[in-house]
């Protein structure tokens, strides 16, 4: 499998989709809620439909792992998941801090992937050997080693609430230098390009955190999850940064759960 070529077919689907989440974005549109209780939108939907069509028509015997319309032929030998707008309270408000995901997986690892920024027309890519890039610059983790010394994006408090380790947001809040809610794969983003520290969620599904863990490991640093040692992407829990800060939070992690 090329990576490089599935990438840049990747971006050309991302391409496809930004246009129709765009026309959407800061118009007037229906917003349902889905079963699990979060919004969903003309947009999502349209955008993923684009999205599968083209993976379906490039790589047919492929499967698929979508937000809005489940999971095809998930067991397939290489899987995409998609997320075709990552943050979608941000969109419907008119906030330009969503994103447009996309991850190609080997035997449930991911190798390529893509974390795209529409209204801010920033794209970040990562491929297993080829590093991490965003718009022709070469992204790192930050060389911070201290937590106390560190700025520290979190997912927004209602997450840490939902999966009862709201005193872990609190912690955190103690031990570094500044707190601060980029949720959804923006925060990624920013742990993965070195703009804060490290980013710690504890709410996410696999086409979320996909593409987030190929960037992280691509650009120098580590993608970790809240329990054991496997930094399993569908187990729901991330901490994006350096290998330093990474410890750090799971030891604050392994503290606080235990209360």
């Amino acid at each position: 499998m090329d990576l490089i070529k599935a990438k840049d077919d990747a971006l050309g689907y991302l391409d496809t989709s930004r246009d129709e989440v765009m026309k959407w974005f800061r118009q007037d549109f229906e917003v349902r809620e889905k079963s699990d209780k979060s919004p969903v939108t003309i947009a999502d939907q349209n955008a993923e439909i684009l999205l599968r069509e083209q993976i379906h028509r490039d790589y047919p015997g492929h499967g698929i792992i979508g937000e809005e319309f489940g999971t095809e032929n998930g067991d397939a030998e290489w899987v995409w998941t998609i997320d075709p707008i990552d943050g979608t309270r941000s969109f419907i408000r008119g906030l330009p801090l969503f994103a447009s995901l996309i991850a190609l997986l080997h035997k449930g690892e991911p190798v390529m992937g893509i974390i795209a920024l529409p209204a801010l027309d920033e794209t970040a890519w990562g491929a297993r050997g080829h590093g991490t890039w965003c718009n022709g610059n070469r992204l790192c983790v930050s060389p911070q080693k201290k937590l106390r010394q560190a700025t520290v994006a979190t997912a927004d408090i209602y997450c840490f609430e939902q999966t009862r380790c709201k005193k872990l947001f609190h912690r955190l809040q103690r031990e570094s230098a500044l707190t601060r809610t980029y949720p959804d794969a923006f925060g990624h983003l920013m742990a993965i390009r070195g703009a804060v520290d490290v980013m710690v969620d504890p709410l996410a599904f696999i086409w979320d955190y996909a593409p987030c863990k190929i960037l992280a490991l691509e650009a120098g640093g580590q993608f970790a999850n809240f329990t054991g040692n496997r930094a399993d992407i569908r187990q729901g829990t991330a901490i994006v940064g350096n290998a330093h800060l990474v410890k750090s939070v799971r030891a604050l992690v392994r503290q606080e759960l235990k209360r």
